[in-house]
């Protein structure tokens, strides 16, 4: 198979980003619509919709690819090529109003993110990158900050939505986080968040559990900007790992936090 440039696999995954995000953001008054709902988290009906609407486009255009997504998996037929979707990051921040959510939008070629758009519809954002290009908001480039020490620090985390007791490694490491952070931030979007250190908004991102789709745009997109990015899987949640990402000056810090807490 010919190798299908950067710029036209980025310019599908802006479309499916955009399409998904306005419908989404189109359809508020719809925004309690649950299909299931959790102790610590809901799934939306129009978290189906949107994953539909992103995969139509991207089938429009490459009918073969596989998909990969929080709300759908089919698989790959055409040599390598998989659509990584979020519809609804933050979906509990959308259920209740709050502007913090985004639609996550990734195309990888055998394991390698090649491209990405995250598309924040309440701000009109548009973060993007694929690998040859840097990182851009709304067609600007950006860049990760140039703080130096983890006590200067502002470091976006949260807390996992399978969390049983106040034992569990990442309420140790959330407090680890605050003694050794200027500040820390919960927004509730982990795909956001990380886009926000690629722009320099904030200088750090660490989570314990997070999935594939929630990081795979956002990540591409942080280190077109600058970001250093670690990452352990999970054996145990399938597509599931712990993600830290940050400037090359604090990510040595955050790996260090992550050891003492496991």
């Amino acid at each position: 198979m010919k190798n299908i440039p950067l710029s036209d696999l980025l310019d599908v995954a802006i479309c499916a980003a955009d399409a998904a995000g306005k419908h989404a953001l189109e359809n508020k008054a719809r925004r309690t619509e649950a299909t299931e709902s959790f102790t610590h988290d809901v799934k939306l009906v129009l978290d189906l919709e949107c994953q539909r609407i992103a995969e139509g486009i991207i089938a429009q255009e490459y009918p073969d690819h596989g998909i990969l997504g929080e709300e759908d998996i089919r698989q790959n037929s055409a040599e390598g090529y998989e659509w990584i979707i979020d519809p609804i990051d933050g979906t509990m921040n959308y259920t209740h109003g709050f502007p913090y959510w985004c639609c996550s939008v990734a195309v990888r070629f055998h394991d390698k993110v090649l491209a990405g758009c995250v598309f924040a519809p309440d701000f009109n954002d548009y973060y993007t990158a694929h690998i040859e290009d840097p990182a851009k908001l709304n067609g600007e480039p950006i860049q990760v900050s140039e703080t130096r020490h983890l006590q200067d620090a502002m470091v976006f985390t949260g807390l996992s939505k399978h969390m049983e007791s106040a034992s569990e490694p990442h309420f140790e490491m959330f407090r680890m986080l605050a003694l050794n952070t200027q500040k820390v931030r919960i927004n509730g979007a982990a795909a956001l968040d990380i886009c926000n250190v690629a722009a320099g908004h904030g200088d750090g991102f660490f989570e314990t559990s997070i999935y594939l789709w929630d990081y795979a745009a956002a990540g591409l997109i942080a280190e077109q900007a600058g970001a250093a990015m670690t990452l352990y899987p999970h054996k145990e949640i399938p597509h599931g790992a712990t993600v830290m990402v940050a400037n090359g000056n604090l990510i040595e810090g955050l790996r260090a936090i992550h050891t003492k807490c496991i």
